[in-house]
């Protein structure tokens, strides 16, 4: 088989548990090794070309990481399918020791401009804002939310999230923000509570940013989220419970995260945010 032909394989495969964005990712990195190494058959693929593939990058530690990952999820995959016998990408290859720069997140006083930027925009813009800050959310997770991703919880109004892997978990929403998301879906005629493309959202971001002077990315308001939570004294354990950072069942069996903890913490924390 050739390599083109496995990689439309592996994404169409790939499509149906992995968001857009990760499946385009996967795309342009096997696209690159593709035009160094050449359109062969991917039982001659060696290890040497993956060495020489390395060799050519001329990106961050990271990024060469990032595409390595990509190879080996592809090469994994052959074997999995009876492909091929062997994955040609060895651990050996990766690069080990990444600085991982510390992520900013933003002050009260940007948030508070960021908020007021974002609802001279629109309502909408400044829910989107206001959804991440508050829930804590990939930008992927945002864009997929429907009306019926809001769902009633022991009386109390709950997010339903689907993220990476397609691991579900749910956030809790504070009492006055989940009245302001009821009253903007009334408004809305579709089911996407944000029906923006990730490039329609990044633009939104840009805008925000320039009006502000404020350095802003969807990231960057989740790693908000993260550090009010911290900064508050809340047990990291109940944030990766709200992060989805691993099983959000395995987490609240583990740290035993109620229900109700978790409510009371979105309640308390964001109850006096923007």
């Amino acid at each position: 088989m050739k390599f083109s032909q496995a990689v439309e394989l592996f994404l169409n495969f790939k499509s149906k548990e992995l968001a857009e964005r990760t499946i385009k990712e996967y795309r342009k990195d096997l696209s690159i090794f593709k035009e160094l190494i050449g359109d062969k058959e991917v039982e001659e693929i060696k290890t040497s070309d993956i060495m020489i593939f390395r060799g050519s990058l001329n990106c961050s530690p990271s990024l060469i990481n990032r595409r390595l990952s990509a190879l080996n999820s592809f090469f994994n995959f052959l074997v999995d399918m009876e492909v091929i016998k062997n994955n040609p990408v060895k651990k050996s290859l990766r690069i080990r020791k990444v600085k991982q720069k510390v992520p900013e997140a933003l002050s009260y006083e940007e948030v508070n401009k960021v908020f007021q930027a974002a609802r001279k925009r629109c309502y909408r813009d400044y829910l989107m804002v206001k959804t991440i800050l508050f829930c804590g959310l990939r930008i992927s997770e945002l864009l997929s939310l429907n009306k019926k991703d809001i769902v009633t919880a022991k009386g109390r109004k709950v997010l339903r999230v689907v993220g990476k892997g397609g691991k579900e978990r749910f956030i809790p929403l504070p009492e006055d923000f989940s009245r302001e998301l009821e009253t903007y879906i009334n408004s809305l005629d579709g089911e996407k509570l944000f029906p923006l493309t990730y490039q329609g959202a990044k633009y939104i971001f840009n805008r925000i940013a320039e009006e502000t002077g404020v350095k802003l990315h969807p990231h960057k308001l989740r790693h908000t989220f993260a550090t009010i939570l911290v900064d508050r004294g809340v047990d990291i354990r109940i944030i990766q419970a709200f992060l989805g950072h691993a099983s959000p069942n395995t987490t609240a069996r583990y740290a035993k995260v109620r229900d109700d903890v978790m409510f009371k913490v979105a309640d308390k924390v964001f109850s006096s945010v923007g």
